[in-house]
Formats: structure tokens, sequence, C-alpha cells
């Protein structure tokens, strides 16, 4: 039987070629999505829900990063825990007849919710913080319904309407720490004056805030045991709360809605007790342009599976509102 000749087979080459690549590729968008994907490490998890309140004092979108935020969106708990009790926007419910025209009248009565609930929503976060969110979004819906009513003198209210009051609240809040940029008049846009923000009275117009994991450990397998159980015993009123709650409201569940098994749900998805693997402590440094710490943060953060969550039922920020 003759030899076969050794030689160049191009198959082959082509399919070695193919696996090399797809290896490559691969560990490329792993590294890609962990680096950018905070959730996988707990001193990022911890880094970033710091930050997010420091910089502009907006402990409404750090929960983003909180167990809060694990079991169901975060806009969804918002929804059914909070806002469902006032939702009236059946298209048998009557608008105010500038709605929607964005006539000088409907800019006008815009302005004046959206002002009454800032001097509002201000007065909240200085009562309670946001680590008090329940007390925080329990008194804004109940007093946006009623100032939305007095002002547009109807009795129409969506989900829409209430989040573009309150975040609209959260960012000019913000604004008013950091300041803003003036900005010359362009085509369609009005023109933009420099305000002093109260971070620029407090550090200088040039200011800069950095939040910085200064040490992160885990705890120990007997101390995440008792981590754990410390955890189910704050979270068990909570999470056990929705139906007093929606009953307290006369919600109910019909052949067009779902609103009381929405809230209740939406409070026994706070429980993740059953879910938790380790848990690490994080301390957190907020530095100014001068290296100097004007604060400094302790944070429990949590895994569940294979990401990483700050535990918002263990935690007081007060600390990080810099311009109180």
């Amino acid at each position: 039987m003759a030899e076969k000749k050794k030689g160049f087979r191009a198959g082959i080459y082509a399919i070695i070629v193919i696996i090399v690549l797809a290896v490559v590729l691969t560990a490329m968008t792993i590294f890609a999505f962990t680096t950018r994907y905070t959730g996988f490490k707990p001193d990022k998890v911890a880094q970033q829900y710091v930050d997010t309140i420091v910089q502009t004092g907006d402990g409404y979108d750090a929960y983003k990063n909180s167990l809060v935020s694990k079991n169901q969106k975060y806009g969804n708990f918002v929804i059914n825990a909070y806002m469902l009790p006032y939702v009236n926007d059946g298209k048998e419910v009557k608008k105010a007849e500038f709605v929607g025209t964005g006539n000088e009248k409907e800019v006008k009565a815009i302005d004046s919710v959206y002002n009454t609930m800032y001097d509002y929503y201000v007065e909240l976060l200085n009562t309670y913080g946001m680590d008090d969110y329940d007390s925080v979004f329990s008194n804004y819906f109940k007093k946006l319904s009623e100032v939305r009513k007095s002002v547009y003198k109807d009795d129409y209210m969506d989900t829409e309407y209430m989040f573009g009051a309150f975040e609209a609240n959260v960012d000019k809040y913000g604004k008013s720490l950091t300041g803003v940029k003036a900005q010359k008049a362009e085509e369609g846009k009005q023109e933009v004056k420099e305000e002093i923000g109260k971070y620029q009275d407090l550090y200088g117009k040039d200011y800069k805030l950095t939040a910085s994991v200064k040490e992160c450990k885990s705890l120990s397998a007997d101390e995440t045991k008792q981590y754990i159980a410390d955890y189910k015993t704050r979270i068990t009123p909570v999470a056990e709360s929705g139906e007093a709650k929606a009953d307290s409201f006369k919600l109910t569940d019909t052949d067009d809605s779902t609103k009381k098994s929405d809230m209740v749900e939406a409070y026994k998805k706070l429980d993740c007790s059953d879910s938790i693997s380790e848990v690490a402590k994080a301390t957190v440094e907020v530095k100014n342009q001068k290296d100097e710490v004007v604060a400094t943060q302790e944070v429990y953060v949590v895994k569940i599976d294979s990401g990483w969550y700050v535990d918002n039922t263990n935690i007081d920020t007060s600390g990080l509102y810099l311009a109180k």
C-alpha cells in the first residue's frame, strides 16, 4: 500500500482557525462584559452605590444596585408598591382640556406641580433620607395626587406622569448640588444661565468628588450565616406588609385589574434571604480634589448567583448627603 503524502489540508486549518477565533472572541466578550457590568464584583457594586449618591445626592437611582432590584425591575417595584393606589387612567377618566396641547396653560400647570413637588421632595429628603424609601415614596405620591388634582382640576393620574414629576425633582436636586454650566442658545433651544451649586460653594468651582473602596472583606461562613439570619429578621416584616397596605387603600383584583396582587407580590419579592450565598463588607471613602476625605461609608454587599447587590436594609447613607 502506498504511503499517503503528508501535506497542507485547508479544511482542517480552516476549522482550527474558526475554533481559535471563537475562543478569542468569547474571551474578549466575557472580559468586556465583566469589566462593564460591575455587578460581578462586590467592591465595584459598593463603590458605584456610594458614588451614585454622593455625586448628585441621588439616593433614588442608587437602589438599582441594591436588593430592591434583585427580583424585580426597580421601576416596576415603585409602580406596584407605591403608585398603584393613585393610578386613575381609564378611557372614561377625563383629563384637563389643556393636557397634551403644549400650550402656555399646560406649561404653567406642569411648572406649578413640579415646583411645588420639588420643595416637598427636598423636605422629604431632609426628614427621612432615601434609606427610608418607604416614607419618601408613600408621602410623595400621595401629595402629588393632591397637587395634580388641585392644579389640573381633573382626576386623571398615570404612572408616566408620576415618574415624570419625581424624576424631574431628582434631576433638579442633583443640579442644585453640582451647578449648571452656561450654554448659549442654539436653534430651537433656550439659553441656559450658569448656576452655582452647593458643592461648588463647599469645595470650589472646579471641585471633584471621587469615591473609592478602601477595604472589602468577605465574611466567614459563620458570620455569613448569622448575617443572613439578621437580614431575614429585617426584611420579613417589610415583605409581609404588602397585603395590609393594599387593604388600607382598598385595592382589589378584578377582571380588568390585579392591583392588590401586584402590590402584595412587589413586597414579597423584596425578600432575598433564601438566595444569598456570600456577604462582604466594604468601606468606601469619598475625597475631594484636594485629596481630603469628606465622607466614609460602610456598605454590606451580598452575592446571589453570580451577582452582587447592596443590602439596603443595613445601611445609613445620611453622611453622603454632603450639602445638608
